[in-house]
């Protein structure tokens, strides 16, 4: 069985799989926060000219989805496109470590788009993500594919999360198995994207997952179709990972089908900035809770997971000429997060010319970590008085990366009070999907999202 078999046999059988309460949970955290994100971005310069080219169906919405940021009907392709890129435009969309992804952006705008279309419940919408998101999951397992490609200098979003958009998408359409291997066939000959707009603090970055997101429900629509994918377009010799990850053979990783419980260990993102800066910044938080004084610190020193800090832009110390560069240094978020308490998208602009972050950035010296994981940071501060002072990430709490319902809701009134929407309205909207999780869930999800656009009016 080639690998491009293995997850048509594993998506035609995914029906049938049972998957437990929390993990259907997990994939509703997961869904709210993508809104979430979705909808603050409105305002966002790329997210809005991809929604420019797209085109509205204002007299017809049969067979039509919604882009997320302003209720609009458009075709499905052109939903996934848009919302796509709505969904990653401040770069805090969640993250599968395994694969080095932030599927959110990648999964989520396919499967909810052609939901849409097919009137498809909150239910069903869910088990397309989770389906999606073990795709990609599998595809970058224990980080082998993914540090192939990142070596070769592809972005592992926009390059995996093609096929695990038509994973999810393969799931909605109910392909067989012949056919959702071909829907992977199809994805897999046509994504890709590279590293360098993350390296140079450019704009591109959000179109690529948006494209991926888009790819990925062409190629599960084409393949529904009788429309046929390579067989070994994955493990061939001119395929995926010959040609994209420079691999002669499939991994070990990949003998073995994908697995719904990687749910559990999805993170999202509390902070506005790269992923690999995570650990660093819930460590500078937990100082910051302490009440220091910034204007005492001498010197900062910050323990990074070592192939995080190998990755472009972590190690950029300025000048900061443009957001992304901000979102990318692990020294900006340290000294952002040791300021302010916190790292906004809108801090990347407002804040990079700032004397105070600017100052600490230059007093911050990032080391490789060997030694522990890609969770582990520790930020140690040197004052003027000689006094040194510690924290580690593993000092914050789990559920502040993790998830859980609480916390889901919690940040989803945040973003939605931010936006107008009257206090505790987003709470309980949100708190009644959860609800429909305990009962059938059998509300469209249209349905759900029309009246979560309704909350901002």
């Amino acid at each position: 069985m080639t690998a491009t078999q293995l997850l048509g046999d594993y998506l035609s059988q995914f029906s049938q799989q049972e998957i437990e309460q929390d993990i259907m949970e997990k994939a509703l955290m997961c869904l709210i926060d993508t809104l979430g994100l979705s909808f603050s971005a409105r305002s966002e310069p790329t997210a809005a000219a991809a929604l420019a080219l797209c085109h509205q169906n204002a007299f017809n919405e049969k067979g039509t989805a919604t882009a997320w940021i302003n209720g609009v009907r458009l075709a499905p392709t052109d939903a996934a496109f848009a919302n796509g890129v709505a969904a990653h435009a401040h770069f805090q969309d969640d993250t599968d470590h395994d694969s080095w992804t932030h599927p959110g952006s990648l999964v989520p705008p396919a499967v909810v788009a052609l939901a849409e279309r097919e009137n498809a419940s909150l239910v069903k919408t869910l088990r397309a993500l989770i389906a999606g998101y073990s795709v990609i999951n599998w595809l970058g397992r224990n980080e082998v594919v993914a540090r192939a490609l990142i070596q070769r200098g592809f972005r592992t979003s926009p390059t995996l999360g093609t096929m695990g958009a038509a994973a999810g998408s393969a799931i909605l359409l109910g392909l067989n198995r012949d056919a959702a291997a071909s829907a992977i066939g199809i994805a897999a000959s046509m994504t890709g994207g590279t590293l360098e707009p993350v390296r140079s603090g450019s704009d591109e970055w959000r179109v690529q997952n948006g494209r991926a997101a888009q790819g990925g429900l062409i190629a599960a629509c084409l393949a529904s179709q009788g429309v046929v994918g390579a067989p070994e377009s994955l493990d061939g010799a001119k395929g995926f990972l010959s040609t994209i990850a420079g691999m002669e053979r499939a991994p070990v990783e990949w003998s073995t089908p994908p697995d719904p419980a990687i749910m559990r260990g999805i993170m999202c993102k509390p902070y506005a900035t790269l992923g690999d800066n995570m650990p660093a910044a819930m460590a500078a938080q937990k100082l910051y809770q302490t009440g220091i004084d910034v204007q005492e610190i001498t010197a900062i020193n910050v323990t990074l997971w070592e192939p995080y800090t190998n990755y472009p832009g972590t190690n950029f110390k300025g000048p900061y000429e443009r957001l992304v560069q901000t979102q990318a240094s692990t020294a900006f978020a340290v000294a952002t997060m040791l300021t302010q308490g916190d790292i906004t998208y809108n801090m990347g602009n407002t804040l990079r010319q700032d004397p105070a972050i600017l100052s600490l950035v230059q007093k911050t010296t990032v080391i490789p970590d060997k030694v522990g994981g890609a969770l582990d940071s520790e930020v140690s501060l040197t004052m003027k008085n000689g006094q040194h002072i510690k924290a580690h990430s593993r000092d914050m709490p789990r559920e502040l990366i993790f998830l859980n319902r609480t916390r889901t809701i919690s940040v989803f009134e945040s973003r939605m009070t931010s936006l107008g929407v009257r206090p505790g309205m987003a709470h309980d909207f949100a708190g009644q999907l959860f609800s429909q999780l305990n009962e059938t869930g059998t509300q469209p999800i249209g349905a759900v999202i029309h009246d979560m656009r309704c909350l901002i009016g």
